[in-house]
Formats: C-alpha cells, structure tokens, sequence
C-alpha cells in the first residue's frame, strides 16, 4: 500500500486517538498535539482536512510544510524524530505530521507537559507526568544508553560527529545550531558526566570491534546451496554503524543481475534484488539488533535465488508478530537512540514504513514477498527471487471476438483518458483480460502483461474511479471484475 492510499483509509476511518485533522495550520496547535503523541502512544496529525473528512488541501503546501518542520523541530523538547510530509490526494495537498511514541518522555512544548486522551489534547495531570517519568527512568536503563567507561575522546572519530550534525542541519531535522561536539553529544544522550554511552561507541568510535566485536556483520556469497565447498565470498565487515551502512550499500551497488534456471518453463530468468529494499532491510537490522550480548551477530547470506538477514535479537512484544510488518505499525526500535541518529542523518525517511516499502519494492520488481521469521532469540528476513510463472494462474487472453473487442476499444476511447496510444492499449489489455476471465487478481495481471505491479495497480486505480472496474472481496483475497451493466454488453456480442 502506497503512502497516499494508506492516508485515504485514514481519512476514512476518522478521528481517533492516534490521528487528528485540521483544516487550516496553527503552528502552536500542531506543537501541542505531537507533543501529546510523543507523550502517548504516537500518532498523525493530517493538516488540510476538515473534522468530517473533507479534503480541503493547503496553498504552498512544501513551503508551509519546511517552516513548520523547522517550527516543530526547535519547539518540542527534548528532540524527537517527527515526519512533515505533502501527499497529493484528489488533486489537492495535505500535510501530514507524524511522530512515534517518544523514548524520552515527557516531551514539552511550550512549557507545558500535553496527554492524549481519546481524541483530545490537555494539560497532563500530576499522575500523567509522575507515570511519564517513572517510564523514563526505566527506559535510561536500556543497554544502549549505559555507559562505557573504557570508551574516551581519543576512541571517537569527532570528524563524524561533525559530518552528522551538519547532515542533520541541511535536513532540517535538527534543533541543534551549534558547532560543538560535546554540546551535541549531550542533547542526543549520547554524552553523560563527561563520559560515553554504548549507542555513541557504536556510532562513532573509530575502532568499534575493540569496544564491541559483537558489531561485526558477516557476509558469504554462496555459489549453489550452503553444503557447497567452496564460497564466493566470506567476510567480516568491521566499523562503526555509519561505517558499515556504507560497506552494505557498496554491496549492494555491486550485487548487480541474478539468473535462476526454471525448470519447467526450461529458460532461464534474470532479475536484481531492488536495492532500496535491500538498504532499508541492512539498516533495519543494524538499528534493532540486540548488542547486548558479545555473542550476538549479524549475518547475511546470498545464495542464487534468495538473500538471508539474520540478526540477533527479536521483535518487539508491542508489534504483535511478524505479519504486523507487512501492513501499518507502529514502530518499536531495540535502540532508539541509534535510530534517532540515522534518522538526523537522512537514513530513514518515514516512520514505520521501512517493512512496507521492502514488501512493495519486492512486488514491484516482480519477485516474491520478503518473508520474516521471529524466534526468542534472532529475527530473519529472507528477500527471494522472481516468482515462476508456473505459480501464475493460467488466464485467458483471446476469447473475445470482433465485435467484443470493437466494443472494449470504443468503451476505452469513450472514456477521455487523455493518454498516449500505449497506455490505452494497456487499458484495453487489462479490461479484456478481466472480461475473459470473469475476476483476475493483480498478481494474475501483471504476470500475463509483464508489468509491474504499480504500473497496473494505477491503471485498476484509474479503471475503478471510472466505474469500469470493481474490486470483488477483501484485501487478501481480492480480485478484478467488470462493471456489471459493461459485462452484460459485451456479453450480448458473443
């Protein structure tokens, strides 16, 4: 699901304690209302709507949305990941804020301690904000946030902490205007009483694997199965995070095409891992990983037809299982103050979207969804490779006749799509292929026409405004029929 469908059965949905509308800016209304999300349980705050769900949009709207990005970022404390988003919806633009709930509780603005409950924002009472800080003194024992007493200045690479708090400047994602390494260290709590915390090693020490070996992220290359003698590859990746976020990305810029043999269609297939997916599963892995231990690891395996992340650690209680990262959710990190940091730096760009973008890019790109697997004590994502068309349905494509296929045609051209003359052959294809067929799902589709999956999701898109096509059962399930009264027409040709 795309970010602006996902927005669309918000609106749908209304009001609620993880979501508000407004249909006009008040930038101090905003700051009130994330910093009652960041004290609850998150939430978004959809700027453009009126309370009833109509769209009423806002001029200027990447303007506004800078200036309020910045607003926000220097008048909530302490500092907090927040996503300050324009999605186009229905021809107009909406600004859409959104926060998680924070790790450093109570978050003020203004002065003031604000609580969500149910759909309102107020005044935190005593017990909110006494329960608020008591959670913050249980959070400030977490692993990463303890300090490390061997670590010292010498062991840190300041010329990163520099690099980092300028990125996070050009990305406006920072309050922070200074140019002192310890006054930014503190404000990140990465900095205590003159000394380091596990997360600040991690980020920035210059020989990492002599404070954490356990960082290590080791890389084999298999050339067939993994009872094979011999390896393509097999190495340990050592340095800090940013460090090995840019040895992963050189990884993946040089995996380059695969090929795998299908049997019985007796050909042979290409086809590359989306690298975007593949970036956002390292750096997911990176930033939950459970370094607590020294035998904790992280691995990655690349066979012919399939890529493995295993990470030490599990899933969150919170996240409710596995099959909660292929739709919306909230996001629960392992190590907060590590993803707030890769956040400052421009390595995640939207909040608990990183899963759903893997799994749409995967589909996208014509390969099979990406399959987690949680256990107690490790977390494994498995990328594949492309879907055989042995799995495909086999679907009719020429049962119309002359008459049928003039009629499909003139239906299209009557329609004014104002398209060039590929793409209303495409909507022919697709409308022919659903009539021939009676209901045809999307992966149906786009196997027969060769197509990625968002390339015809917006044709079905543009085909279902024009009540042409009709969806036919639930999300999981669902398939593609022609509107009844066309279906009779063209019936009546045979």
């Amino acid at each position: 699901m795309n970010d602006n469908q996902l927005i669309i059965d918000l609106i749908k949905q209304g009001e609620s304690e993880r979501l508000e509308f407004k249909s006009s800016l008040n930038k101090e209304v905003v700051g009130k209302v994330l910093a009652s999300f960041l004290n609850t349980n998150g939430g978004r705050l959809i700027i453009g709507l009126e309370e009833n769900g109509i769209i009423k949009g806002i001029e200027n709207a990447e303007a506004v949305a800078n200036d309020l990005r910045h607003y926000l970022i220097n008048s909530i404390v302490p500092d907090s990941p927040i996503d300050v988003d324009v999605l186009d919806i229905k021809e107009k633009q909406l600004i859409v804020c959104k926060v998680q709930e924070g790790t450093k509780q109570p978050y003020i603005f203004d002065g003031t301690i604000f609580y969500r409950t149910g759909t309102h924002t107020r005044k935190a009472t005593s017990a909110q904000v006494s329960n608020l800080i008591s959670q913050r003194q249980e959070d400030e024992l977490h692993w990463e946030r303890q300090i490390n007493l061997r670590l010292d200045w010498e062991d840190l690479d300041e010329g990163l902490i520099v690099e980092t708090f300028n990125e996070a400047k050009r990305n406006n994602r920072s309050s922070y205007d200074g140019s002192d390494v310890g006054t930014f260290l503190v404000q990140y709590g990465l900095m205590s009483n003159m000394s380091f915390t596990n997360a600040c090693g991690l980020l920035f020490a210059k020989n990492t694997s002599k404070f954490y070996p356990q960082a290590r992220v080791r890389l084999t290359e298999y050339p067939e199965s993994k009872t094979s003698d011999k390896l393509i590859r097999d190495e340990y990746l050592e340095g800090n995070l940013f460090s090995l976020v840019n040895k992963l990305q050189s990884f993946v810029d040089n995996l380059g095409t695969r090929s795998v043999f299908v049997e019985h269609d007796w050909q042979r297939q290409d086809f590359s891992f989306p690298p975007f997916a593949l970036r956002e599963g390292f750096i997911n892995a990176l930033i939950h990983r459970d370094y607590a231990s020294f035998n904790s690891q992280m691995t990655i395996s690349v066979y012919p037809d399939r890529l493995v992340i295993a990470n030490s650690g599990s899933l969150p209680e919170e996240l409710g299982g596995v099959g909660s990262l292929k739709e919306e959710h909230r996001s629960f990190p392992n190590n907060p103050d590590i993803a707030h940091l890769f956040f400052l730096r421009g390595y995640i760009e939207k909040l608990g979207r990183g899963t759903n973008k893997i799994v749409e890019q995967c589909k996208d790109a014509g390969l099979k969804a990406p399959n987690w697997k949680n256990t107690k004590s490790e977390v494994v994502l498995t990328f594949f490779g492309p879907e055989s068309n042995n799995d495909a349905v086999k679907i009719k494509s020429d049962t119309l006749n002359d008459a049928q296929s003039d009629a499909l045609k003139a239906k299209i051209d009557a329609l004014n799509l104002k398209a060039t003359k590929k793409a209303l052959d495409r909507y022919y294809d697709i409308v022919s292929l659903i009539y021939s067929n009676d209901n045809v799902a999307l992966k149906d589709i786009t196997r027969s026409l060769s197509a990625s999956r968002a390339t015809i999701q917006r044709y079905l898109l543009s085909l279902m405004d024009l009540d042409v096509v009709e969806p036919i059962g639930s999300k999981k399930t669902r398939k593609y029929g022609l509107n009844d009264a066309l279906k009779a027409k063209i019936d009546a040709l045979k």
